[in-house]
Order: C-alpha cells, then sequence, then structure tokens
C-alpha cells in the first residue's frame, strides 16, 4: 500500500512541476501579497488632509495650525474663508478633516478663566481613519493648552499619577497584529487552491479514469492526493513565515516548534476540505470558483475582517466549525503573546476534531465520484 501511495504521490510532485505557470503562481504570487499588503500597512493612516476655517487670524492659531501639521497623521492641505467651502472639501473627498478655529480666540486664551471652542469635523467613511485623525487633533489642541499654561508659569497640580504598560505589542504597531493573520490566510488560501485542483485536474485531462484502472484503493488514491497538496502548503508557509520575521520584523515571542506543528494540522484539516471541493467539481475552473467562495465565507467567520466576540452569538456558534478562526488564534498567540500548548489546546483539539471530519467526508466523496 505505502508503494502505491508513494508512486502516486511522485506522479504528483511531478506533475505539479510540469505545470510551471502554476507553480509560479503557488510560490510567487502568495510571497507578493504578503509584501504589497505589509507595505501598505506599514505606511498606516499618515499625512490625512486637513481643511483649516481660520476666522481669528491671529499669532495664536497660526502656532495651533502649524501643530497639526508637524504631526505625521495630519497634512493641512487648504485654508478656506467660508464654511461653505469647508463643507465642499469635505463633501468631495479631498479633506478627511476640517479644524474650525472662532474668531476672538486669542484674546480667549489671554484670559484662563474661560474656555475656548475649536470644532473638529471628520469625515467617517472610513472610521479607522476618522478615529486617528480626530485623536491626533485632540492630541495637538491638549498639548498646545499645556505649552500655553506651562509658558505664563502657572503650575497645575496632577492629582493622579497615570502610568501604562503594553504588553505583547509595546510599540503598538499595527503590523504586529496584522501580518501573522495574513500569514495565515495565504497558507490557507494556497493549500486549499492545491488540494481543490488534485482530482478535478485529473477528471478534465481525462487521466482520472487510467487511475480508476490501477491497483489503488480509493482511500490510497484520497492520501496521495493529499500529502503532496500538505507538502507544499507546508513549503508556502515556512516561506511567508520567514518573510515575515526578516523582512517585516514581526516576533516571534513563542516556540517555532509548536507553531510547526499545529500550522501542520491546519493545513491537514483544509487539505481534507479541499479534497471535497475536487471531488465535486468537474473542471479545475470551478473547483477555483468553489475555493474563492469558500474563502470569502471562512474570512467572514474567521476573525480576520470583524472579532469574533463582535459577532452575534450564532455567528459565533457557527465560527467554531471554521478551522482558520482557530488557527488565526493559534498563530497570532505564538507570535506575539509566546503562548504555549496550555492556552492553546482547546484550539488544536478542534483542529483535530475538524480535520478528522473532514477526512472522512473527503474519502466518502473521492469514493462516491469515483464509482
Amino acid at each position: 500500500m505505502m508503494l502505491r501511495i508513494g508512486n502516486l504521490i511522485i506522479k504528483e510532485l511531478i506533475q505539479f512541476g510540469r505545470d510551471r505557470l502554476l507553480t509560479l503562481f503557488i510560490f510567487l504570487a502568495p510571497a507578493l501579497q504578503l509584501l504589497l499588503l505589509a507595505q501598505a500597512i506599514e505606511r498606516g493612516i499618515n499625512e490625512q488632509p486637513v481643511v483649516i476655517l481660520d476666522l481669528d487670524r491671529s499669532h495664536q492659531s497660526r502656532q495651533l495650525i502649524t501643530s497639526l501639521d508637524n504631526t505625521e497623521e495630519l497634512r493641512v492641505r487648504f485654508q478656506v474663508d467660508s464654511p461653505d467651502e469647508m463643507r465642499h472639501l469635505l463633501d468631495e473627498g479631498r479633506a478627511r478633516l476640517a479644524v474650525v478655529i472662532p474668531a476672538g480666540f486669542a484674546r480667549g486664551l489671554a484670559d484662563l478663566r474661560s474656555s475656548q471652542t475649536i470644532q473638529v469635523i471628520a469625515d467617517a467613511t472610513n472610521t479607522i481613519a476618522a478615529s486617528i485623525t480626530m485623536s491626533t487633533a485632540g492630541g495637538v489642541v491638549n498639548r498646545f493648552s499645556a505649552d500655553l499654561v506651562a509658558g505664563r508659569g502657572i503650575i497645575v497640580p496632577e492629582f493622579i499619577d497615570f502610568r501604562t504598560n503594553v504588553r505583547f505589542n509595546p510599540t503598538m504597531d499595527v503590523r504586529a497584529f496584522t501580518i501573522p493573520a495574513q500569514l495565515g490566510f495565504i497558507t490557507y488560501q494556497v493549500t486549499l487552491a492545491v488540494a481543490a485542483l488534485g482530482v478535478a485536474r485529473e477528471r478534465e485531462l481525462g487521466t482520472l479514469e487510467q487511475l480508476m484502472v490501477t491497483p489503488l484503493q480509493r482511500h490510497e488514491l484520497t492520501v496521495g492526493k493529499g500529502i503532496p497538496a500538505i507538502a507544499i502548503g507546508g513549503v508556502n508557509f515556512v516561506m511567508m513565515w520567514f518573510l515575515s520575521l526578516t523582512v517585516f520584523q514581526v516576533p516571534m515571542n513563542g516556540s517555532p516548534l509548536l507553531l510547526a506543528a499545529l500550522t501542520l494540522l491546519f493545513i491537514t484539516a483544509e487539505v481534507g476540505w479541499g479534497l471535497v471541493i475536487s471531488a465535486i467539481s468537474r473542471t479545475q475552473q470551478q473547483a477555483i470558483l468553489f475555493v474563492f467562495i469558500q474563502a470569502m465565507v471562512d474570512m467572514t467567520f474567521s476573525g480576520f475582517m470583524v472579532p469574533v466576540k463582535n459577532m452575534p452569538a450564532l455567528l459565533q456558534g457557527i465560527s467554531r466549525f471554521v478551522p482558520l478562526q482557530h488557527y488565526l488564534s493559534i498563530v497570532r498567540g505564538i507570535m506575539l503573546k509566546g503562548a504555549g500548548w496550555g492556552e492553546l489546546w482547546p484550539h488544536a483539539v478542534a483542529l483535530i476534531l475538524l480535520g478528522l471530519g473532514m477526512w472522512l467526508l473527503a474519502l466518502r466523496s473521492v469514493s462516491r465520484r469515483l464509482k
């Protein structure tokens, strides 16, 4: 039996290597995807265009405008003379933030007993950008006020000693949270796509009948188709993981061996489901279409886009049957938190159970299609 499965594995790898376009797509496209996405994340939300309506035109108002422009997140692009011009720029999307400095701003600052109102208007079509720009503008105004008070020699007592301690990601770098998720999702895409093409390619090329007349049993054919997909998915993961550590400096606080073992569990489970897709597809194009639809569904339930805890209770229950959801928790936990087996065993058990179910379904699907 092992000899027959081994011969089928060698045949699969040779056939995969002959398709140079597919080989380039499987190994180079994911690396390019990770590089492009990580580069986009690295730039962050910077230099958001700001429009200023300065009704005071004083030395103090110009100082505040300069302080806003000196931040990384904001860039003063427009200074207008009327509220209509300001609203027009916001409506067109040419400005993300508007700051209104009222008339008499400088005179009001001379009297510390009265507060001055500065209006900030944000374009919240992009909620993340709006949150960052408003937070940055608020910080600039607070520092401007504190510097003004300190410059007059007034001491404001601090009744609360406020100290913070950030764990796992001290620099608050968004890449450290996002790139491990991209690593998991890209590995998922490649593994599922390769597995889904196995039986469908044989059927489309007309070689499936030749395999059916060989001494291979149905379970041997399924295993022989699955092992090369597992190997290709594993190689792809190692490449993406190496890029994450060396190029983008993502921390690796946990055990690489534990990550490798649990990644193998995840890849094996996804290969089982990929073989199910391959068995029910009549052409390679149909198989890839199924993979695309499956990826959209799994992305929704995995926590890749929306945290699982923010979903309704029913959807949270469904997400427990999505291997990608468990794997994203594993890869983030190991790389960022240094989590060990004690914290991750529930996800590992879920991957084992889901993998067994998917492989049993794959064996049944392949056997029925080859009758």
